[in-house]
């Protein structure tokens, strides 16, 4: 059903003349949603104090805030969502993306586009990388950095000319006396995993970087 479907675009169609309550409001009229909390529906955004305030004062983020705000007026089932955090600050980015999660925790089924490589990675249950209009992959990120990345770490430690850095892989056969002599060592400094990024993934799954 239509009405089960929320959108949220990349390009900013608001109506700029309007409130951003009168943009909800018009919004909301074409469901027939007469009992909408459009102060709520704003405040999960961070625009309540900016609710009768003309959307062509906004900034872009806030613009690109009320579009999400709008994308939800109808409590869509299925929700559709390009680059919503574009042109938004880290804490604002951080709002709407805990909002999708929300979304996501009651049930609606967001399908979510991105080149935000991190942001796909915090937000998907699975991803897929679309190359060409042809999915090169689809699986969870955490089967994605698996698969593709290195089971080795990268050890740093401090020592009298510097820094000496190392990586262990976890195939060789002194991998667990070399990683305990980093772990106890007085001088290590750092020691991650070299996970792969679903950024990496991208390119070498498509032979090149991502575009805008």
């Amino acid at each position: 059903m239509q009405g089960d479907i929320g959108v949220c675009f990349e390009e900013k169609n608001l109506y700029l003349n309007m409130s951003a309550r009168e943009n909800l409001q018009f919004y909301s009229g074409l469901f027939g949603i007469k009992d909408l909390d459009i102060q709520d529906l704003l405040a999960k955004v961070g625009l309540a104090d900016r609710i009768d305030d003309r959307a062509k004062d906004f900034s872009k983020g806030m613009r690109q805030r009320l579009m999400v705000a709008r994308s939800l007026v109808n409590s869509p089932k299925v929700l559709f969502l390009d680059e919503p955090t574009d042109g938004l600050d880290p804490v604002s980015a951080q709002t709407i993306r805990k909002l999708i999660v929300e979304q996501a925790k009651k049930g609606t089924a967001v399908l979510l586009t991105t080149h935000d490589m991190e942001e796909a990675d915090k937000l998907s249950d699975r991803v897929a990388f679309i190359n060409d209009g042809k999915i090169e992959v689809i699986d969870t990120p955490e089967n994605l950095k698996l698969e593709y990345g290195k089971r080795e770490v990268k050890v740093r430690i401090r020592a009298k000319d510097g820094v000496q850095e190392e990586t262990i892989s976890f195939d060789e056969k002194e991998a667990g006396d070399r990683l305990k002599s980093a772990i106890t060592s007085k001088n290590l400094m750092t020691i991650h995993t070299e996970e792969a990024t679903l950024e990496n993934i991208f390119i070498k799954l498509t032979g090149r970087g991502l575009e805008g």
